[in-house]
């Protein structure tokens, strides 16, 4: 191989490296990102399911999550219903 070979050879794949660090780094912290996203999404609703269990009221149950976990009162919602559903006798 030529000198000019190897320096075009090497300059075309300079960045390569580093461009495949990020690439990786950003995708490790993607599925970071998702699983706790995802974690988040399964506290909430096991404590929406541990209040309606205890009896507490739904409209407390909303107050309780927009208060403790951050929800809009419309995020809410489906919430309390998938707990009320987890909580139905099965047929």
């Amino acid at each position: 191989m030529s000198s000019s070979i190897k320096a075009a050879f090497r300059e075309g794949f300079k960045d390569f490296i580093p461009e495949m660090r990020q690439r990786l780094r950003d995708d490790y912290e993607s599925r970071i990102q998702e699983a706790c996203f995802m974690e988040r999404e399964n506290n909430i609703a096991t404590a929406a399911t541990a209040m309606i269990d205890a009896g507490i009221p739904d409209a407390d149950v909303a107050h309780m999550l927009q208060k403790h976990w951050d929800l809009r009162l419309s995020e809410t919602g489906p919430f309390i219903n998938w707990a009320h559903r987890q909580l139905a006798p099965q047929a």
